[in-house]
């Protein structure tokens, strides 16, 4: 606050004294005391140790929270002695009488992993050829008596679902034991590629079962660009006629609601004649492992998506069941009598993804299912490419993040 400054009205040079805000500061700069700067001092510094301390921890946390991490996927479940992939038991008893192996199929099948594995592997994947392989080795385990496909997949690549279903064949044909397939959410479009060959099929209530096509895309135009813009933090593009884009499909309704534009006759001729190969070559393995005409599958039943039980009707599965009905019936296939128990034993994932451990899916004690697959809470970078031809359910576009 502005005060009269001491002394006479006037000074020798006939100014006034200063009446401003005190103290001066051109003259008498506020001195920090003692006790602020080491306060400031040792807040930097507990900054400084904070993040250096964090570097530090980071890495040996990890490395710990690894094998706490597979230590509890390790310990899920009771692991057999019997057979060689870890598994966990999900129902029965561990002496019982009959064993079946249940094989997850969840998320999007693609062919193989590519990614090295470990913590940053994919999430919500299924390999085709990884659970092929799985079930080439079960068909030689005489401790096995019959296989449960567990499907919860919108679909995915061309390849890896039909390796899924190359290897059930494969199973059926050396073993001579059943294979039971189980939908618990939903079996679309690869996911029928891979369990069409199933000796029986059951779906639990408010399931979906069917998209039978194949999709290609999308593909992308800017249409009459006036400017390219790099700009500071990313780029842009600036046109006349928008950005339109646009799928290729094969099955009738396979591309509902999209909405964009159709790509040039040549263009289309070429990729629609793939894409025909694709989807002939589909539909004659649905038809051939549920006995169903190609022609009803392809002017009937088309890409639609059907509930469960319009899939018995359609002939898409067998049976209305939930989860421990399917355990049961399994059993009986697998030749259960009426004096016998049974078990199933469940296929678990072998290496933990990063985020897994964060999520509490390995450390919270439940088991994960099952070996070639990794599921995450959060979603990762999947991209499937517009060089892929999808047997898929839904918008493949929706597959390609941003790391979100």
């Amino acid at each position: 606050t502005a005060q009269p400054g001491p002394g006479p009205a006037g000074a020798a040079n006939g100014a006034a004294w200063y009446n401003g805000p005190l103290p001066i500061e051109a003259l008498a700069p506020p001195q920090e005391s003692i006790g602020s700067a080491i306060g400031r001092t040792a807040i930097k510094s507990l900054t400084a140790l904070v993040v250096l301390g964090i570097g530090l921890f980071l890495i040996p946390f990890l490395f710990i929270v690894g094998i706490i991490g597979a230590a509890a996927s390790a310990g899920g479940g009771e692991a057999s002695e019997d057979l060689a992939s870890p598994t966990a038991l999900v129902a029965g008893e561990a002496d019982a009488d009959v064993t079946l192996v249940a094989v997850p199929i969840n998320g999007v099948i693609l062919g193989e992993d590519q990614s090295g594995g470990g913590f940053f592997a994919p999430t919500d994947v299924t390999y085709g050829y990884t659970i092929k392989e799985e079930l080439e080795r079960l068909a030689e385990d005489d401790s096995v008596d019959g296989i449960i496909l567990e499907m919860s997949s919108p679909g995915g690549t061309i390849f890896g679902s039909r390796a899924i279903a190359d290897g059930v064949d494969a199973y059926q044909k050396t073993s001579g034991k059943p294979v039971i397939a189980y939908v618990s959410s939903i079996s679309a479009s690869g996911g029928v590629y891979s369990m069409s060959g199933a000796d029986v099929i059951y779906a639990d209530h408010g399931t979906l079962i069917g998209s039978i096509g194949v999709i290609f895309g999308p593909f992308t135009t800017f249409d009459q660009v006036t400017a390219i813009d790099g700009g500071l933090l990313g780029g842009g593009v600036t046109t006349e006629g928008g950005i339109q884009q646009e799928f290729l499909s094969a099955g009738r309704n396979k591309d509902f609601g999209n909405p964009y534009r159709p790509i040039s006759d040549e263009e289309r001729s070429v990729l629609q004649g793939g894409l025909d190969n694709a989807y002939a070559d589909f539909v004659n393995v649905v038809a051939d492992g549920r006995g169903i005409a190609p022609e009803t599958i392809v002017d009937d039943l088309g890409a639609h998506i059907f509930g469960e039980q319009q899939a018995v009707e359609n002939g898409l599965i067998d049976q209305v069941a939930n989860r421990d009905e399917t355990y049961l019936l399994a059993a009986e296939a697998a030749g259960l009598e009426e004096d016998q128990t049974y078990k199933i034993e469940r296929l678990q994932a072998g290496v933990p993804g990063f985020l897994d451990l964060f999520a509490g899916r390995l450390l919270g004690g439940d088991a994960e299912p099952a070996t070639g697959i990794e599921t995450n809470v959060a979603t990762q970078q999947l991209c499937l490419g517009s060089g892929t031809v999808l047997a898929y359910h839904g918008n493949p576009a929706a597959l390609c993040t941003n790391g979100g």
